[in-house]
């Protein structure tokens, strides 16, 4: 072994040609890792259409549990291409549903099309359009006899949830699941089994949510029940849970704003 040029010999390389060497090795290896990683192709819009059909009879049906449910449609939206399942949103029947309060999102009603027909395809779920300006709230509600999902396909938008403990008079108790912000190609679920409280606000400029809706989930029941909360009035108890009234969608639109 000898010095050369300030470099370490080993069997005729330097130092640095086996560092180079190695570093070449490590983004080869990187490289191949991520290739393993990614999924072969992104799954078109048509299939996940059709994949989101099959959960949502399997879950009226009973033969998917919402906990299922849920984890099956967060596995779509990781492999839908969000691009293309937008060209298939652009080219279906699409009509305005307005608001609720003052500060909602504008909902937009989607109705997929059968290629072959043209007509409306009768699928076992809705879905809309929830189109955020910046002042826009989806405020905290909770829900039953239904399950949805929301896709953000626009913008970014801040989500909160909840699970839902149990009801209390006047009151649902309720705890914290999550409290993040979501870009495009992120789903938030919720179903009666986990995180059936939600509060949808966008960041910095406008958003769009993709949203699926099952109701009449609960035989003999109405088809949904959707009761606005008031968490920042909430009394904490001393599992970590918190004791939320049930307010009126005009109060809570004047409450939760974007700023809240």
């Amino acid at each position: 072994m000898g010095r050369i040029d300030g470099e370490i010999r080993a069997g005729g390389f330097t130092r640095r040609d086996v560092l180079r060497a190695f570093g070449a090795f490590a983004t080869v290896m990187l490289l191949r890792e991520a290739a393993v990683a990614a999924p072969a192709r992104r799954m078109a819009a048509t299939d996940w259409i059709a994949r989101q059909d099959e959960a949502a009879r399997a879950l009226a049906a009973g033969r998917l549990a919402p906990r299922a449910w849920m984890a099956e449609v967060e596995r779509l939206a990781a492999e839908v291409d969000v691009a293309e399942l937008m060209v298939s949103v652009n080219r279906a029947r699409i009509t305005a549903a307005g608001r609720g309060a003052a500060n909602d999102p504008a909902k937009r009603h989607v109705k997929f099309l059968d290629p072959a027909t043209g007509e409306p395809r009768e699928l076992a779920y809705g879905a809309a359009l929830f189109d955020f300006e910046p002042g826009n709230v989806i405020t905290p509600h909770a829900h039953r006899h239904m399950a949805s999902a929301h896709l953000v396909v626009d913008g970014r938008v801040r989500v909160r949830n909840y699970d839902r403990v149990r009801d209390d008079g006047d009151a649902i108790v309720i705890r914290p699941t999550r409290d993040a912000v979501f870009g495009v190609g992120a789903v938030s679920t919720m179903s009666s089994e986990r995180d059936n409280v939600h509060w949808f606000v966008p960041q910095r400029g406008r958003a769009t949510t993709f949203d699926v809706v099952i109701s009449d989930l609960d035989a003999g029941e109405p088809p949904y029940e959707i009761r606005a909360l008031d968490p920042l009035a909430a009394t904490p108890l001393a599992d970590g849970a918190l004791r939320t009234p049930v307010i009126g969608f005009a109060d809570a639109s004047k409450k939760y704003t974007a700023d809240v």
